[in-house]
């Protein structure tokens, strides 16, 4: 496949502000032939997406991220694509992850609030929407309330890891969203390792990992050499995307920010599990 692919875009399924049908006119105005609909804990955007890119030319990969907690401490993100269209394990697993996300919401309006800031649960839940609620749906309930300028504010002063408002999750271990994934018929990438994708890998391919992303807004050229030596050491297919989330947001870039060649695809689907 020529052209460019970005492979990791959220949309308003979780924590975007794009709706899956914005996210493919975007994807289209920036000359994409393939976008990977990568939302949190949610495959909900996968199908909407589809429906808008028909006749287009644009291919939608269906795709989800999977918020973990790796044991060593930290958070790490595991990407999925190709898996089955709603295959029953993975989404009522995913569906128990999303109820964690709200009992998580709902501790840090709690700690918010006895910091004296007036952030509600209605508020969260009514910017949320029909979405995967997450700590950006609070970090724009707090933009609202005049407390902090923007969303990376709300991250830096109260909803970081450290933070007053942080709240650690309900823990769901890498390996069990790789192996989760590969039962769904879907290939496992590790997303946006940074710096500690070699010991991250070295765990997860007990578990079948299958790709890497490589090319990310937070990966500086010096860590994009490490992870290609990784993923070729491994043979680890190398990926990448945007993260789009929202313009100002705290992390990710515009969709086509960040993009791979259309070949990638083509590659992911020849990990697909026999």
């Amino acid at each position: 496949m020529a052209g460019r692919a970005d492979l990791h875009v959220h949309t308003t399924a979780s924590d975007g502000i794009a709706s899956p049908a914005e996210a493919v006119r975007r994807a289209l105005g920036c000359g994409l032939v393939a976008l990977g609909i990568a939302d949190h804990d949610t495959t909900a955007g996968v199908a909407p997406a589809t429906l808008a890119a028909q006749g287009t030319g644009l291919e939608v990969i269906p795709g989800v991220e999977i918020n973990t907690d790796h044991a060593g401490g930290g958070e790490v993100h595991i990407l999925g694509y190709f898996y089955r269209l709603q295959d029953p394990h993975l989404e009522d697993q995913l569906s128990r992850l999303r109820g964690r996300r709200h009992a998580r919401m709902e501790t840090m309006v709690a700690r918010l609030q006895s910091l004296g800031l007036p952030v509600t649960r209605e508020r969260v839940l009514a910017i949320a929407g029909s979405a995967a609620v997450g700590r950006p749906h609070v970090a724009r309930a707090l933009v609202e309330s005049r407390y902090v300028r923007d969303e990376r504010e709300a991250f830096d002063k109260y909803l970081a890891r450290g933070r007053p408002g942080y709240v650690e999750r309900a823990r769901f271990s890498p390996l069990e969203a790789v192996a989760l994934i590969r039962e769904a018929g879907g290939v496992p990438v590790l997303a946006h390792p940074g710096s500690h994708g070699q010991a991250l890998v070295a765990e997860l391919m007990a578990e079948d990992l299958q790709g890497i992303e490589v090319y990310h807004p937070d990966h500086d050229p010096g860590v994009i050499v490490e992870l290609l030596r990784l993923a070729a050491d491994h043979d680890l297919v190398v990926t990448g995307g945007s993260d789009f989330h929202a313009p100002g947001s705290a992390c990710g870039s515009a969709i086509g920010g960040v993009t791979v060649p259309g070949e990638v695809v083509a590659a992911l689907r020849r990990r697909l599990p026999p």
